[in-house]
């Protein structure tokens, strides 16, 4: 499973190189998102998230991990966004809709700095809502994105805490889909991990306390249950593959 970056060309938003630059909705929807078939989650993303998605578990070699949402279960293929870039779903992920934008750490300095994909087609001199004022003052339409950049940075780190505590019960589990087709090749997705209810039923009482007193085994419990959804994708997946078979 792989998380794919939306970011081409990423440059620190300038009030002076980008004062005449204007924002508009891209002619090509979320075609930008169409690759990845593992969008990060926000724990406070989970209860709009469980009603569409598998809510699982990225984790790499280096820090706890984080929650994702599957919409996809063939590398490279959303199967929420269709091939004019409109999402086929209810809940778009915050992750999605903070593109073309993103909050980063000066390495040096650590202070904060937007990043702007400067290869996003929604961007232009002419068309679309200024992002600065004649005066390089920000306009309210970029007042309300640093707002929500700042936000889903607050609540990264809230996911970060949510998944070094579920780390350190050691509670993930590695998991796999596989789809089985007749005579059509099997597709196999894995990469990711899921709570072992056996290992959260085996808690002591004081470990169960910390979770339930954090917000955490609601939050485990709402992961579980998404685990439905996964039927619902590869229903979704079913749809789409005589599609692809027939263009071949």
């Amino acid at each position: 499973m792989t998380i794919l970056n939306f970011y081409e060309k990423p440059v620190i938003l300038d009030r002076n190189h980008h004062r005449n630059l204007r924002l508009k909705a891209s002619p090509n929807g979320l075609t930008y998102a169409a690759s990845t078939i593992a969008i990060p989650l926000a724990i406070v993303e989970f209860p709009q998230a469980v009603t569409e998605f598998p809510i699982v578990f990225a984790v790499g070699d280096k820090g706890p991990g984080t929650p994702v949402a599957l919409v996809g279960v063939r590398e490279k293929e959303s199967l929420f966004i269709d091939g004019n870039g409109k999402w086929l779903g209810n809940y778009v992920p915050a992750f999605v809709r903070r593109y073309p934008f993103v909050l980063n750490i000066d390495p040096e300095t650590k202070a904060p700095m937007v990043l702007v994909d400067e290869a996003y087609d929604g961007l232009s001199a002419t068309d679309g809502d200024r992002l600065f004022e004649e005066d390089g003052t920000e306009t309210e339409i970029t007042k309300s994105m640093l707002a929500f950049l700042g936000d889903f940075k607050a609540q990264g780190e809230l996911s970060n805490e949510f998944m070094a505590r579920i780390t350190k019960f050691d509670l993930l589990v590695p998991q796999s889909i596989v789809v089985n087709r007749g005579k059509e090749p099997s597709v196999t997705l894995d990469g990711f991990h899921i709570v072992d209810e056996k290992r959260l039923h085996a808690l002591d009482d004081a470990a169960t306390l910390e979770l339930a007193r954090s917000g955490d085994l609601a939050r485990i419990h709402t992961h579980l249950l998404s685990l439905n959804n996964i039927q619902k994708l590869v229903l979704r997946l079913n749809d789409k593959l005589p599609l692809a078979a027939a263009a071949a």
